[in-house]
């Protein structure tokens, strides 16, 4: 499978802090191979046990008969408030982690994946085996976190450490830069003193990138040409970041055509140059860190930051509430709405977003809110969407003239996991209907995203009758059919038949031999940061709705088996949610 290696300079940073010999640093950080090697490094051997290597704790002079797996034991849970256990890396050194998130897209797709993984980075935990020390393993988070567009978990991080410190000086100088606050990241770029020869070739680079950023917003044009010299012997690439602190030294306009991805230093040189890239295509470039740098940039143009803004959401660089409040910005109400520029537009969506916030009339409120939840299904954020209205559709009572409504009811409450204001919604759909095309068949994925709280019986009756009566896709079927095994509800045997009347749909990403082995191995041992990466890499780059049906169900099961049964359930839903039988097609 192809590496993503740009996370592997996280590691480039971390291992260079402590040990960088002079004969190896600048090759190992131009080929983004920390380590030194340019093929994989061979499977570690699992953590072993004190005394003992096969994970299996013993009571002194035991000879086996009473032996207790490790992943029989209940963990020791950290007091951050994570909610994760204190040896959340166990099982993992630097050399596999690295591995790992150089073949994994972040953020994550699937936004319950995204909140278990940002879980883990953010935690306050040892770091993983291997000779890492506390400040590597910080270089590491703040490398993770700044290429994920997760700035203000960035910020969070750095406000605790020593500003006198010359990495982390240069990282909080780029992230202040990023969030638009050229100020203080200069302030810190001048408060770190001059960049240690010993640091990666990458941090020397986006050094001098920052030096000329600097500069250029003193009025200093020699400073800006010397600062494009020295980022090139860093080894920085020519494109529109290069060409505009060249610009800036020679007093022109930039050039703002390039290939490939758009990062947040060259855009931001390119604004201190005077020039500006094209909307559209700064949308289809842009790193997930430009998307969120513009989307929480409140000096940004309104339209640009609206379309960075959705752009952001949909790969996860924002959350839905921050996307919520850049609307609020923007002012509403019903007379915006018909003056937004066009039909799908972000404006449009912004102001109708406000306007179901700010409709008082539930008739009125409720079709603003499904017009608004539509044009977002269309632009690609359904589900996000649903979580922004869920306040708002959560305060309507049912009553008859919403019957309409009752389905959309039930997503907006599903979405924010409300599921006691989803049953309501799905019982009065049936009686608002008298039992004809009623919504009870809602109840199994309500069951299923709440959890059958070891009862192991979901209310199934209803998808039970739509499959057997051949009313529910094929591909539905045996996915519904592997996320309840995968869960472990009870499955009734017509539903098993029906399911197997069908041929297995034999698309989505499996990920290659041996991801599924380790997977499981992980999760038997609770190894949890390993579990939650293997997941990671095992759903592939789109998330629980694009991957094999076997991901999806080994994803599930080792969720719950490392102790993760809510994320676990999470991934069911989201893997059920965009198909699910609905009355109103999006």
């Amino acid at each position: 499978m192809r590496k993503r290696r740009p996370f592997a300079v996280a590691f480039a940073i971390a291992v260079a802090l402590l040990a960088v010999g002079p004969s190896g640093t600048a090759a190992q950080a131009q080929d983004w191979d920390p380590f030194g090697t340019s093929s994989p490094p061979a499977r570690e051997r699992p953590r072993e046990a004190p005394g003992g290597g096969d994970d299996i704790i013993r009571p002194l002079g035991d000879s086996g008969a009473s032996a207790v797996e490790r992943g029989d034991l209940t963990p020791v849970m950290a007091q951050d408030g994570s909610g994760l256990p204190y040896e959340l890396w166990q099982g993992l050194d630097v050399k596999r982690l690295e591995q790992l998130i150089s073949e994994i897209d972040m953020p994550p797709r699937s936004p319950a994946l995204h909140k278990l993984w940002l879980r883990l980075i953010t935690s306050n935990l040892p770091p993983p085996e291997g000779g890492v020390s506390d400040q590597q393993f910080l270089a590491l988070r703040l490398e993770i976190l700044y290429r994920a567009g997760l700035l203000e978990d960035a910020a969070r991080l750095l406000a605790s450490q020593s500003a006198n410190d010359p990495l982390v000086a240069i990282l909080s100088a780029r992230n202040s830069i990023a969030l638009g606050d050229k100020d203080r990241g200069c302030e810190a770029m001048k408060a770190g003193g001059a960049t240690p020869s010993l640091l990666p070739k990458p941090i020397r680079a986006d050094a001098a990138l920052i030096s000329g950023y600097c500069a250029a917003a003193a009025g200093d044009a020699a400073g800006a040409g010397l600062a494009a010299e020295m980022a090139r012997e860093e080894g920085v690439k020519e494109g529109i970041g290069l060409a505009a602190l060249d610009a800036l030294s020679m007093g022109v306009k930039p050039h703002t055509k390039g290939e490939g991805r758009t990062g947040l230093i060259d855009y931001r040189l390119v604004q201190a140059a005077g020039g500006s890239v094209d909307a559209k295509e700064l949308r289809t470039r842009a790193t997930p860190a430009l998307l969120a740098a513009l989307a929480l940039d409140g000096n940004a143009a309104p339209a640009e930051r609206l379309a960075a803004a959705e752009a952001a959401v949909i790969v996860n660089a924002i959350t839905p509430q921050q996307l919520a409040d850049i609307y609020r910005a923007q002012g509403g109400g019903e007379a915006v709405v018909s003056d937004a520029q066009g039909a799908d537009s972000p404006q449009r969506r912004a102001a109708l977003f406000v306007a179901a916030e700010h409709e008082m009339t539930p008739q009125k409120k409720v079709r603003l809110i499904r017009s608004f939840v539509d044009e977002a299904h269309r632009a690609g954020f359904y589900l996000m969407a649903l979580r922004m209205v869920a306040p708002a559709s959560d305060s309507i009572i049912p009553a008859p003239e919403l019957s309409w409504y009752a389905e959309t009811g039930i997503e907006a409450a599903l979405a924010s996991e409300n599921f006691g204001k989803a049953r309501q919604w799905a019982a009065f759909g049936a009686s608002a209907n008298g039992g004809a095309g009623s919504l009870n068949h809602w109840l199994a994925l309500i069951d299923i995203a709440e959890g059958s709280k070891g009862s192991g019986e979901a209310d199934l009756q209803y998808v039970e009758d739509l499959a057997v009566r051949g009313r529910m896709d094929a591909t539905l079927l045996h996915r519904l059919a592997t996320v309840l095994d995968a869960l472990e509800f009870n499955v009734p045997f017509p539903l098993w038949e029906a399911a197997s009347k069908t041929p297995q749909p034999a698309g989505g990403y499996l990920p290659e031999t041996g991801v599924l082995t380790e997977l499981q191995d992980a999760a038997k041992k609770q190894q949890f940061g390993r579990t939650v990466l293997l997941a990671m890499k095992t759903l592939g780059p789109n998330g629980s709705e694009g991957a094999h049906m076997i991901a999806l169900g080994d994803s599930i099961r080792a969720l719950r088996r490392a102790g993760l049964d809510a994320d676990a359930q999470s991934l069911g839903f989201e893997a059920l949610f965009a198909s699910w039988p609905r009355a109103i097609s999006n």
